[in-house]
C-alpha cells in the first residue's frame, strides 16, 4: 500500500528503545511457544503482532467522552416510542424482521444492559481536539472481549519493562462486572461450539465469583463434539412463570454468543420470539440490533437528530464520518467512488464491504428497490503503525481501533458506563483490516505519562 498522507503513530523514544530490543526472532519464537503451549487452544491460529500499539494515556479521556456520546445517542434512539423508532431507523432485512415478525418493539426492555464494540479509527495525532472516528457499531456476538486480555498478559510477561511504561485494560473483567449487575449466573447461548475468547471470558467470570454457563438450546438440534468442547452443555430452553430455564438452571440473565443473520432469525423464530417476551433480562438485548446495522451511521450523520437526542448538533461533529443511503444518491457514489466505502446494512465481519473500483462495479449490480439496504460512508486515512507478526514479518500497516463499551441504561440515563478495553486490527494488504481479509491482531495499551 501507498502510505502517503497517512499519520504514523510512534511511542516515546524511551518506550521505543524497549520495543526495539524485542523486535526480533527470539521474541517472536517466545510468543509463538507461549501461544502453542497455552491451555486455551487456537490462540496461534491467527497472526498477532509481537509488539503492542501504544496510545497516549492522555488520549484515553477523549476516547471515553466520544464513546459515551455515541452510546448515549444509540440508546436514546431505541428508548423512543415505537412509532418514532419505526420512523427514524431506516428499513433493512434484519430491522424489518425484528420489528414486524419478532415484535421487538412491542416488548421493549425498560432496562438495557450489555456491551458494544465500536470499530473506530484515529486519523492524525491522538490529541484532545482530534477524537477517533466511528467506522461502525457491533453489538450481539462481536469478538475480542477476552482475547485482548490474553494478548496483553502475554506481552506484559515477555516484555516485563512494559509494566512500568504501559497500562493494560482488563476488558474481560469489565464485561464480567457489568454482567454482575444483572446477577452472577449468566447463560451464554451457543450453537455447537465455542472459541478460546469465550473460554477465557468464562474463566475470568469464575475468578470474579460469577458463573458463565455455555449452553446450546436443544431447540437448535446441534450435534456437539464433547471431546473438543467439554464446557458446552445442551439443554432445553423453557420458561417458568415467564422466566427462562435451561434444564434445571434458572439464570439471572442470558447472553447470545453469535451475531444474527436473517436466516438465523427465521430458522428459530419461535425461540427468539419467546426470548424477546421473557422476563429474564438479556445481556445485550435483541433491540440493540436495530442500532448496530450500518444504517445507524446515517442516523449519526444527521445533525437534527443529534440535536434532538444529544442537545447539540455539534456534538460528535469531529467523530462521525459523513454517511448516506445509496438510494437517491447513486450518481454521487458512482461519480466519486474513490472517496467512499459502501456497506450492506446487515453485513458483518468485513463481508459486503466494497471500495474503489470494487464499489463502482458492485453498485451497478444492486437493484433500485434494494438500494436503501446499502450505506455509503466517507473514507478516511487510518493511522499507520509498525508491527511484526508471529505469522508474518515487520511492516508498516493501517490500523483500526476496537473500543469495548459496557453500559447499563435505565430511565433515559446511565447507571453504569465504562470503556473497558481496546484492541486493534491492522494490514498492509488493502483497506479492510479484518483478520479474515488478511489483517493481524495487535494488543493496545496506554502509554503512561504521554
Amino acid at each position: 500500500m501507498n502510505f502517503k498522507n497517512y499519520y504514523h503513530e510512534t511511542p516515546s523514544k524511551s518506550t521505543q528503545r524497549i520495543l526495539n530490543r524485542y523486535d526480533n526472532e527470539d521474541h517472536k519464537t517466545a510468543i509463538w511457544n507461549t501461544f502453542v503451549d497455552h491451555h486455551l487452544e487456537g490462540i496461534a491460529d491467527d497472526d498477532f503482532s509481537i509488539t503492542p500499539r501504544l496510545i497516549p494515556e492522555s488520549y484515553f479521556p477523549v476516547i471515553e467522552k466520544t464513546c459515551k456520546d455515541i452510546t448515549t445517542f444509540l440508546l436514546k434512539v431505541i428508548s423512543l416510542p415505537e412509532s418514532e423508532i419505526k420512523a427514524i431507523v431506516p428499513e433493512g432485512p434484519l430491522r424489518n424482521y425484528l420489528i414486524n415478525e419478532l415484535k421487538v418493539l412491542k416488548h421493549q426492555p425498560k432496562r438495557l444492559t450489555g456491551s458494544f464494540r465500536f470499530d473506530m479509527a484515529i486519523v492524525g495525532e491522538p490529541k484532545k481536539n482530534n477524537p477517533p472516528k466511528l467506522l461502525e457499531v457491533n453489538e450481539i456476538g462481536f469478538d475480542g472481549l477476552a482475547r485482548s486480555n490474553v494478548f496483553q498478559e502475554t506481552l506484559m510477561e515477555l516484555i516485563p519493562e512494559l509494566k512500568k511504561k504501559a497500562i493494560a485494560l482488563d476488558t474481560a473483567a469489565a464485561e464480567v462486572r457489568n454482567m454482575q449487575r444483572l446477577g452472577k449466573d449468566i447463560v451464554r447461548l451457543q450453537y455447537d461450539c465455542y472459541n478460546w475468547d469465550e473460554e477465557k471470558l468464562r474463566l475470568r467470570a469464575l475468578e470474579l465469583g460469577s458463573r458463565l454457563h455455555l449452553i446450546s438450546p436443544s431447540q437448535y438440534k446441534c450435534k456437539i463434539n464433547h471431546k473438543d468442547f467439554p464446557l458446552l452443555e445442551r439443554a432445553p430452553f423453557t420458561y417458568s412463570n415467564g422466566h427462562v430455564k435451561l434444564g434445571k438452571l434458572k439464570p439471572d440473565a442470558f447472553n447470545m454468543s453469535f451475531a444474527f443473520t436473517l436466516d438465523d432469525l427465521k430458522r428459530d423464530h419461535d425461540v427468539y420470539a419467546q426470548m424477546i417476551r421473557s422476563k429474564t433480562p438479556q445481556y445485550g438485548p435483541f433491540i440493540t440490533t436495530l442500532i448496530a446495522s450500518k444504517t445507524v451511521l446515517i442516523l449519526l450523520s444527521d445533525k437534527n437528530l443529534r440535536r434532538k437526542l444529544l442537545g447539540s448538533a455539534e456534538k460528535l461533529n469531529d467523530a462521525i464520518l459523513p454517511a448516506f443511503s445509496l438510494a437517491g444518491n447513486f450518481d454521487e457514489a458512482r461519480d466519486n467512488y474513490g472517496e467512499y466505502v459502501i456497506k450492506h446494512t446487515d453485513g458483518c465481519g468485513g463481508e459486503q464491504v466494497f471500495m474503489d473500483k470494487e464499489l463502482l462495479k458492485w453498485i451497478k449490480k444492486i437493484p433500485a428497490k434494494r438500494q436503501h439496504e446499502w450505506v455509503i460512508q466517507k473514507k478516511t486515512l487510518l493511522n499507520t503503525i509498525d508491527v511484526n507478526g508471529i505469522l508474518s514479518r515487520s511492516k508498516k500497516v493501517i490500523s483500526d481501533l476496537g473500543v469495548f463499551i459496557h453500559y447499563d441504561w435505565q430511565d433515559g440515563k446511565f447507571t453504569h458506563f465504562e470503556v473497558g478495553g481496546l484492541m486493534c486490527r491492522a494490514t498492509n494488504k488493502g483497506l479492510k483490516v479484518n483478520v479474515s481479509s488478511g489483517g493481524l491482531q495487535v494488543a493496545v495499551m496506554l502509554e503512561k505519562g504521554k
